[in-house]
């Protein structure tokens, strides 16, 4: 048997990756019920799902050695088709912009370029309160004030656009809108928020990371046509970003940020060349995976996929409302369902439901913790078993009272 360099070999070698596997709880995937990567699995509505993962990330495999500088050629060519197919998906005419590592990395670029197009050192940027961190996070690496709006009293899930113009200062660049929030699941109101950014000449950016990948084909599947317009067809938006390593099933990290045409591209260039990115050198890996889902699926693919990741949540939807003492917080438009209670403290229900092996996100708000799931098709099968030791565990909340409204909550994400 050989022996490395470092004096394993290779059979000790795999036995440690085994082990940093079941640490990882891969094996445990059907029961994490918020994740992001390559979920695809064969199901009578995805027949072809392992099929397409394994191309995926064979793709993946193949490209892990290149960069997007001397051997990016073809890395740029899947870029920019994936980036026009899907830009052109959401209502823009000549879209343009990039792959990023993710959400994060997508909403700082954004509003990077907003800042360079406002030619201003400092300023403040607009968004509700049902933003994401990075929001709060680029904010305070670009030098920026967060004005964060508050969501109408008991209406958590809503965003008042009378709100978001009040909030506007002569020193404000941008406004920030959500599609698909964390962690309500819900679509801002984009169409009047877009309003308010061109009478006020500012920069619109939709993150788009949760939703950005499953609104369209729910729109155009006819799930959902009441979907309210919240992409490019709204004359205000600039960029939007949205993940692939979500619901675009592709292996992370993949996120992309798209502008609505070439000169908006080319302002993020200006500040952060050669590519637009926060980071110079990018792997090819992500961008092969991605491009690969995006070929292999198509229209029709991910129509199937936001379909059986909506049938699923449908699915937890319906059974959380049957057990007594727990809500679904309403306003989700898509495959998000936050489970909390009005009457328990659920708290322990959280951890009891953690130690039985089931993975998903929580949050404080409303107090003292809500569950927020994302069923995907990798879940097909396990919502019947998670409602029946929800049900169970429900038994181990305790009344509310204002003690545990003051408490702390629960581990966002279960470490």
């Amino acid at each position: 048997m050989t022996t490395y360099p470092s004096g394993l070999t290779r059979r000790e070698f795999e036995q440690e990756l085994d082990r940093l596997e079941v640490v990882s709880r891969f094996p445990e995937m059907p029961s994490n019920l918020f994740d992001e990567g390559p979920h695809l699995v064969d199901t009578p509505l995805t027949p072809w799902g392992d099929e397409v993962r394994e191309l995926a990330v064979d793709a993946y495999r193949r490209f892990i050695h290149g960069e997007t500088w001397i051997t990016g050629g073809g890395a740029r060519e899947m870029e920019a088709e994936v980036i026009s197919w899907m830009g052109g998906l959401m209502g823009a005419e000549t879209p343009t912009g990039f792959l990023t590592a993710g959400g994060s990395e997508s909403n700082m670029c954004a509003i990077l370029t907003a800042k360079q197009l406002s030619g201003r050192r400092g300023g403040s940027v607009v968004f509700p309160d049902n933003g994401h961190y990075s929001l709060h996070k680029l904010c305070r690496m670009f030098d920026l004030d967060a004005i964060v709006v508050p969501a109408p009293e008991g209406r958590l899930h809503e965003v008042d656009p009378a709100a978001i113009e009040a909030a506007i200062r002569p020193d404000t660049i941008a406004i920030i809108a959500t599609a698909g929030t964390w962690a309500f699941g819900s679509v801002d109101p984009i169409a009047e928020i877009g309003e308010i950014a061109e009478r006020h000449g500012l920069y619109l950016h939709v993150d788009g990371a949760f939703g950005g990948y499953i609104l369209p084909f729910l729109e155009r599947s006819g799930y959902d046509p009441t979907i309210p317009v919240w992409d490019f067809r709204v004359p205000g938006v600039h960029s939007i970003s949205a993940d692939l390593h979500k619901n675009g099933m592709a292996p992370p990290p993949a996120g992309s940020l798209t502008f609505r045409d070439e000169a908006l591209l080319a302002a993020a260039k200006e500040i952060c060349p050669p590519n637009g990115t926060m980071s110079g050198t990018r792997g090819v890996g992500p961008i092969a995976g991605a491009w690969a889902m995006v070929r292999l699926l198509g229209q029709a693919g991910y129509e199937a996929v936001s379909l059986a990741s909506m049938a699923m949540r449908d699915e937890l939807n319906a059974g959380v409302e049957r057990i007594e003492g727990l809500e679904i917080h309403p306003g989700s438009r898509i495959n998000m369902s936050l489970i909390h209670s009005t009457t328990l403290d659920l708290r322990p229900t959280a951890e009891e439901l953690r130690r039985r092996g089931w993975m998903f996100a929580a949050r404080s708000v409303p107090a003292p913790v809500g569950m927020v799931l994302v069923p995907m098709p990798h879940n097909v099968g396990r919502i019947a078993p998670f409602l029946a030791d929800l049900e169970d565990a429900v038994g181990l909340a305790r009344p509310l009272d204002a003690e545990s409204l003051s408490a702390s909550g629960v581990s966002s994400y279960g470490f």
